[in-house]
């Protein structure tokens, strides 16, 4: 996660990270999408909530898609038979 990351409350970024290490964990695109569910829920909630701000929160799923885009992408790659 970048530099923004800092100025979300402790709590929230502990979460945050969490998720995000989740995501760059999983060992299948079925995990890999699971978690990229869970965080675009964890981002909706706090912006409802009024948590964080719009823009902070649009930073937030951001990072999430991209690290969730990768993931699948990696792992897409090795599901592919090997001739």
């Amino acid at each position: 996660m970048v530099d923004f990351k800092k100025q979300l409350p402790v709590s929230i970024s502990r979460q945050a990270d969490k998720i995000m290490a989740e995501i760059q964990k999983s060992g299948s695109m079925i995990m890999a999408v699971k978690a990229g569910a869970r965080a675009n829920g964890f981002v909706l909630g706090l912006q409802c909530s009024a948590s964080i701000t719009d823009d902070a929160a649009q930073l937030l799923q951001t990072e999430f898609d991209i690290s969730t885009e990768i993931k699948l992408k990696e792992l897409s790659v090795w599901s592919v038979p090997q001739y």
